[in-house]
């Protein structure tokens, strides 16, 4: 008996101090996700990516203001290449006025310079009608906006928003967004889609192998806890 617990200790407290060494690993850099900033860092591997379905739900959805793209990707709202929104249910429409492109989604307006910096953000305390569904520029230059009431059109340096019943505008509608946009989006959006915190939580947890590491993990833990046993009993049996 004394021989077989020997043996038995010495065989499994090799992988016992593998998985220690693991969880003292990611254990000490989950206490310091601030310091390693891993809350920030995302992951660019595609192998990753590819296996925690990194990926949206709908294809891109892009509007053509002046000679810019204003495109949605998942929950992300670009300007060409610029990530400036995020957290967005439905991208409605962009148009360029004067030198400044307005962007409207949920029932809010973004308004950016033609280099996508961010000037003004708009939402119904500044008048943004409810139930916006559709954005445009009237022939006069000034934009339009449709909401569930009617229409409306907006002088935005004074923020003068006429409801009208109907009226002559270019509406803003979404178009096929260029082959090497769409992969450069794709790519943008794939890399801030997993931090690294994410990953070694899973690593610690098993959950990066799904139910099977969770499993493991727990399997582990139980032959850390025999090992202990054991140990405690052979030291006693030497003493």
């Amino acid at each position: 008996m004394w021989q077989f617990i020997h043996r038995w200790h010495r065989r499994f407290g090799i992988i016992s101090a593998l998985f220690v060494i693991m969880l003292v690993i990611t254990g000490f850099m989950l206490n310091h996700t601030d310091g390693f900033d891993l809350e920030h860092t995302y992951v660019q591997d595609s192998l990753l990516l590819q296996m925690y379905n990194i990926h949206p739900q709908q294809p891109p959805k892009g509007f053509h203001a002046g000679q810019h793209w204003v495109s949605q990707v998942g929950g992300r709202v670009y300007f060409d290449q610029t990530e400036v929104l995020e957290n967005v249910d439905q991208l409605i429409g962009a148009v360029m006025i004067d030198d400044e492109i307005v962007i409207a989604h949920d029932n809010h307006l973004l308004i950016t310079d033609n280099r996508g910096g961010i000037i003004e953000q708009l939402g119904g305390s500044e008048g943004v009608p409810a139930g916006m569904r559709a954005l445009g520029a009237s022939n006069s230059g000034l934009l339009v906006i449709r909401g569930s009431h009617g229409d409306y059109q907006v002088d935005l340096d004074a923020l003068d928003w006429r409801e009208e019943n109907i009226i002559a505008a270019t509406w803003s509608s979404s178009e096929y967004i260029p082959d090497s946009l769409q992969a450069e989006l794709l790519q943008l959006y794939r890399g801030k889609g997993l931090p690294y915190e994410r990953v070694v939580q899973d690593i610690h947890s098993g959950r990066i192998l799904g139910n099977w590491g969770v499993i493991i993990v727990d399997a582990a833990a139980i032959l850390f806890f025999l090992l202990a046993i054991s140990g405690v009993w052979m030291w006693c049996k030497k003493a």
